[in-house]
């Protein structure tokens, strides 16, 4: 079992490396006067990667959404223990989808 303190910097590692992982996507994959469509792809994957779930009712401490999905469906009770990590996952994803369309600014013509 981790300690409070490993715990969270593993968390913080873990969100670190997304927050890192971010602009490089963007610098690699999108052109640079990025689209709204580029947004909303780079919104979305923010969501996906930085969204936290518990992996079970009676677990105190959160972890990557993400990989509480893939986890609890492949290794754990099946996608029924997965249920509320992939709604927060939806819910994270489309949060970052809309923030990513407002952020992005209309190319100039």
């Amino acid at each position: 079992m981790l300690t409070t303190e490993s715990y969270l910097i593993a968390m913080g590692v873990y969100w670190s490396a997304a927050l890192i992982g971010l602009p490089l996507m963007r610098r690699l994959w999108f052109a640079k006067p990025m689209t709204r469509a580029g947004g909303a792809v780079l919104g979305c994957l923010a969501g996906v990667l930085l969204a936290p779930a518990f992996p079970g009712p009676d677990v105190s401490s959160m972890a990557p959404a993400l990989i509480v999905v893939l986890f609890n469906t492949l290794f754990g009770d099946g996608f029924e223990s997965a249920l509320a990590a992939a709604m927060w996952l939806l819910v994270a994803s489309f949060g970052g989808m809309l923030i990513g369309l407002l952020l992005t600014r209309r190319p100039s013509k």
